[in-house]
């Protein structure tokens, strides 16, 4: 038996709602799954049991909803196999999903003031999970998943967390721990740069709409008579290239591991872009879908959290309100929850200092920002924060205040979906 790579110890379960634990195991369609979360005291606060496993080996467990709380046990029982799983410093509080591109991945230890941010943190009720990165499903992707974890983020280990998570997570536990002291929210890291909003929904859904089929049409094109073989190779090789970039890059970030994107590129210059493409490239469209958001849904949460669209405003700029609200209902679909929020950011102003460029740029990013406000004033449970008066820094896309992106998401969640002043 074995449980999804999101199921470890130190987790977050979201109060209010129903539990899903889910994973596969060998005996294929027979019952015999029984799950119990338990107290300190070994009190069983509420259980599951004989399941019935579909007959692809996968089951999914519906425990009823607890309310904050913890730490907890978490024990999965397979009568079948005689096996139990035994996951311990379970909690119950808040849990987000943190998703997008490159500005939400972007690290807390490179971003703006994070010296003081880290030196001065203690202790913290922050959980941290990153669904492992993958093309495909396949040995690689699994191992990755089996060494992930949840981390409990304190001055030495959140740096790799996403800034901007990291920032939304510190606010509102800031504003909710105000009635409840014990209360511990879970952040789960679903993203990665460069990718654009067909990333991350299925194929199928893309060729509903003309929109969405332009981006797999487009993808197809680019690698049109490029064999899985071919791809493979040129992955090497352009990793090969990347290498001793990758080598100075943690050379410079040995010595200082605050510096933001841009000081490091002003020392290095930018390493090479974009990655070669092919079949089982990790960007095409409805890869991360399959491969990173089905790996954790259907997981219950309050929300998601959203920073893309910088891919997008490079040709798919008039076509992003139709793909992304495509893209909001199959996660609230994947996830069972029809009325998910989405809170995301509507991308801030961007300017280059070339000229036969800057017109072109300025006007396709604000096309964007125009699809995205469509979005939530025309999709229900949609809110979008503004970041034109920041975040702004000319010839650089990866601005390093993630500060105010991450409170303002937060914010705007503890105004529309926890309905508290702020």
């Amino acid at each position: 038996m074995k449980l999804n790579g999101i199921f470890k110890d130190d987790m977050v379960f979201q109060s209010g709602r129903k539990i899903a634990v889910f994973g596969r195991t060998e005996a294929s369609g027979a019952r015999g799954i029984s799950c119990t979360i338990e107290d300190s005291n070994g009190h069983i606060l509420c259980a599951e049991e004989d399941v019935t496993v579909n007959q692809d080996g996968s089951f999914l467990i519906s425990l009823p909803p607890l309310s904050a709380g913890g730490p907890y046990s978490l024990k999965v029982t397979s009568t079948q196999e005689e096996e139990t799983v035994i996951l311990a410093r379970i909690y119950i509080g808040e849990v987000w999903i943190a998703g997008g591109q490159s500005n939400m991945e972007y690290p807390l230890i490179r971003s703006e003031g994070a010296r003081k941010t880290l030196e001065e943190l203690g202790k913290t009720n922050i959980h941290f999970y990153k669904v492992p990165v993958a093309g495909i499903l396949n040995e690689e992707q699994a191992q990755a998943e089996d060494s992930s974890e949840w981390i409990v983020a304190d001055k030495d280990t959140c740096g790799d967390m996403s800034g901007v998570a990291f920032y939304f997570a510190q606010r509102v536990i800031e504003s909710l721990s105000r009635d409840n002291t014990a209360l511990h929210i879970g952040i789960i890291g679903c993203y990665l740069g460069g990718t654009s909003v067909s990333s991350w929904q299925s194929t199928e859904t893309l060729m509903k709409t003309e929109e969405g089929r332009k981006y797999i049409e487009e993808f197809d094109r680019l690698i049109e008579g490029v064999t899985e073989e071919e791809y493979r190779r040129r992955k090497k090789a352009f990793d090969d290239e990347c290498a001793p970039y990758n080598e100075r890059l943690a050379e410079l970030l040995a010595k200082d591991p605050y510096i933001s994107y841009r000081d490091s590129e002003k020392i290095l210059g930018p390493g090479a872009w974009p990655p070669p493409s092919g079949p089982s490239y990790e960007r095409r469209p409805g890869a991360l879908f399959d491969t990173m958001v089905m790996r954790i849904a259907p997981f219950q949460t309050r929300g998601v959290i959203f920073y893309q669209g910088e891919t997008d405003a490079e040709g798919h700029e008039d076509d992003y309100c139709v793909v992304f609200k495509t893209m909001i209902e199959e996660w609230r679909e994947a996830f069972r929850d029809n009325d998910l929020p989405f809170v995301f950011c509507e991308l801030p102003m961007f300017t280059t200092s070339d000229p036969k460029t800057k017109d072109l740029t300025e006007m396709r990013w604000a096309k964007l920002r125009a699809q995205q406000q469509k979005v939530s004033d025309t999709v229900p449970g949609t809110f979008r924060v503004v970041l034109m008066d920041c975040c702004t820094e000319e010839d650089n896309i990866h601005p390093s205040d993630k500060r105010t992106p991450g409170e303002r998401l937060a914010n705007a969640a503890l105004r529309s979906v926890y309905h508290k002043g702020v």
